[in-house]
């Protein structure tokens, strides 16, 4: 994926999550069923995004991940699917679009 591919991708999904965390946090503060759904459709375009962003070396450890994974992300991603119906899922989540937002802006400030 390229830079600017990159950069739009992640401005689209930045406004589609602005417009679905209110209805996230209002489903997860009244413990609706909906929020499972509501969950999910926020991951997948997360997950998406992540895996379509190419591949880098870390060049600390040397290992490859994705260019806009966030720290830790796999174990956050699990602890998210598997906790779902709790709160604590929803500050994951948020935490991850966040982290991903920042690496995106330090990707266009590098190159």
């Amino acid at each position: 994926m390229n830079q600017q591919h990159v950069k739009d991708s992640v401005k689209q999904l930045l406004i589609e999550w602005d417009r679905l965390r209110p209805d996230l946090e209002a489903a997860y503060a009244s413990h609706t069923p909906e929020r499972l759904d509501l969950l999910q459709s926020a991951i997948e375009p997360l997950e998406q995004l992540i895996e379509r962003s190419g591949m880098e070396e870390n060049k600390f450890t040397g290992k490859m991940h994705f260019v806009l994974e966030p720290n830790n992300y796999t174990e956050r991603l699990d602890f998210i699917k598997l906790q779902n119906t709790s709160h604590y899922a929803l500050i994951q989540l948020t935490m991850l679009y966040e982290e991903v937002k920042k690496k995106a802006a330090r990707l266009r400030v590098q190159k």
